[in-house]
């Protein structure tokens, strides 16, 4: 895989420009999970045949608590039972994701996987991937390259899935026309607004919050079908 990364990477499809940013906290979030021998003892959730361990819970606990420290102002702090269920959901989030995109189907490629790797901002020096650094950072965590994409390919997966629920939705024709009479009955702006007509942003608007709900529902049916236990003792 190295060997492909060095050579350069051909441009992909726009899916891309839409997951690098989760590729790069992903990266963040992810480091250091993978390769741990299991240990029934240490199981904190589980999603069907899906197992996380108290170490991966713990290391995304720990990363997500310093996320929120350096984000809140004035030394605010979320309080701890609300930050360990944030971080509980998004790992039976994140197994839910991938069983989905299992059952569609869902493949990622080498290429695909070594796209999201070169782009991480993490392996660039001057805006070029390095692949001395790509290798000197997965050292010091822990972590094989092999290991890495193998996490890197799974984070794909659950995006396409994703992809692929957000675009089975759009607005109807009732929506838009709502939409429409909404934007006409607003007085005009005195200073024109940027980033297209106002009936365009409106659509937009509509499309993308129907999205997000044809996405919060998926996954409730997921979690409505799945056997999900929690291990609270051990967070």
């Amino acid at each position: 895989m190295l060997k492909v990364i060095r050579e350069g990477a051909i441009e992909r499809p726009w899916f891309y420009r839409t997951v690098m940013g989760f590729i790069a906290v992903v990266f963040i979030v992810t480091m250091g999970w993978w390769g741990f021998e299991q240990n029934k003892e240490d199981v904190v959730v589980s999603v069907g045949e899906e197992r996380v361990l108290r170490d991966e819970y713990l290391r995304l606990l720990q990363n997500m608590s310093r996320f929120y420290k350096e984000m809140m102002p004035d030394g605010d702090k979320m309080p701890e039972d609300q930050l360990k269920q944030m971080v509980v959901d998004q790992l039976i989030d994140s197994r839910l994701w991938m069983q989905a995109a299992r059952e569609m189907g869902v493949i990622v490629t080498a290429n695909e996987v070594r796209e999201s790797i070169m782009k991480v901002p993490a392996f660039q020096h001057n805006g070029k991937f390095d692949p001395e650094q790509y290798k000197r950072l997965l050292a010091q965590n822990r972590l094989t390259p092999e290991l890495f994409e193998t996490s890197q390919r799974a984070d794909l997966m659950r995006e396409k899935a994703r992809l692929l629920v957000r675009e089975s939705v759009a607005p109807t024709a009732d929506e838009l026309s709502d939409v429409q009479a909404m934007l006409a009955a607003q007085p005009t702006p005195s200073v024109p607004m940027q980033g297209g007509p106002s009936s365009d942003r409106g659509a937009q608007a509509v499309l993308m919050q129907k999205q997000q709900r044809a996405l919060m529902a998926y996954l409730e049916a997921l979690k409505a079908r799945s056997k999900i236990s929690v291990r609270r003792e051990l967070m």
